[in-house]
């Protein structure tokens, strides 16, 4: 599997306006090719920052998306990782 890393400017209208847009950015990621899971959220540190990990099942998939969003979104800044290990808590 592999991961897309997301970071972005959200709009400063506050936390109301930065869910919806990461409720819709989640739909819309929801019917790529290949989508597994995925996790939207502000930085901690810096609520107008937002972040993204999606978890795609190839890297086929992870490419073509990272490559639609970056055609579309001029201020996002993505990576793309492959997930080697992963735990869970028991």
């Amino acid at each position: 599997m592999y991961m897309v890393i997301g970071e972005q400017r959200m709009p400063g209208d506050g936390p109301e306006e930065q869910r919806a847009q990461f409720a819709h950015m989640a739909e819309v990621v929801r019917q790529s090719p290949g989508f597994v899971r995925g996790w939207w959220g502000p930085d901690h540190a810096d609520a107008e920052t937002g972040h993204a990990l999606v978890l795609f099942d190839s890297l086929e998939h992870a490419t073509e998306f990272t490559a639609t969003v970056e055609r579309y979104v001029s201020d996002v800044r993505l990576r793309v990782m492959a997930v080697d290990v992963t735990v869970n808590a028991e």
